[in-house]
């Protein structure tokens, strides 16, 4: 049987509304961004916190050139197995990341990744380097139905072309 959900507390202060969280702790938004503005300077001024430092940041300044369009396919790791590698299916994007489908699953199991990520390789790399593509794990169909479904995948798809990697 379920626990019931505590109900967050609702006080007034200084005539606005607050709401606790299940911690106890009030949840409202402070007003500086209630205005949709936001300054770092302001934020740690008011907070007495410090900004962390550039070398803490792997990424450069200037974000990753995403190249990439939905529907084109390539080589990623497998999120839930890392030892296997899959094909999988651009399916969204936004920014510098790729939202990505493994073929052979659903959509419950996307996940995002970079576009320099060194997790996914143009369709052809795992050959290359004498490995072997694997069905996801939790393949839709029966595994003796994998080397055809992986052939009628790829079967005309729009493959992600090389030059759009980019290497670490």
């Amino acid at each position: 049987m379920k626990k019931p959900v505590p109900q967050k507390a609702i006080e007034w202060k200084d005539g606005r509304r607050i709401k606790h969280a299940r911690s106890g702790r009030p949840s409202r938004v402070p007003s500086q961004y209630q205005g949709g503005h936001f300054s770092w300077d302001k934020y740690l001024k008011e907070t007495g916190a410090s900004a962390a430092p550039a070398h803490c940041f792997r990424q450069g300044a200037t974000p990753p050139v995403n190249e990439f369009k939905a529907g084109m396919k390539l080589e990623a790791q497998d999120p839930r197995n890392t030892t296997s590698t899959c094909i999988a299916t651009v399916v969204g994007l936004t920014g510098s990341r790729l939202r990505l489908r493994l073929d052979g699953s659903d959509n419950k199991n996307d996940f995002w990744r970079l576009v320099d990520s060194s997790e996914i390789q143009p369709i052809g790399n795992c050959e290359k380097n004498t490995g072997m593509l694997q069905p996801p794990l939790g393949f839709r169909l029966n595994a003796s139905s994998w080397p055809m479904f992986l052939l009628k995948t790829l079967n005309g798809a729009e493959m992600a072309p090389a030059r759009i990697f980019h290497k670490k």
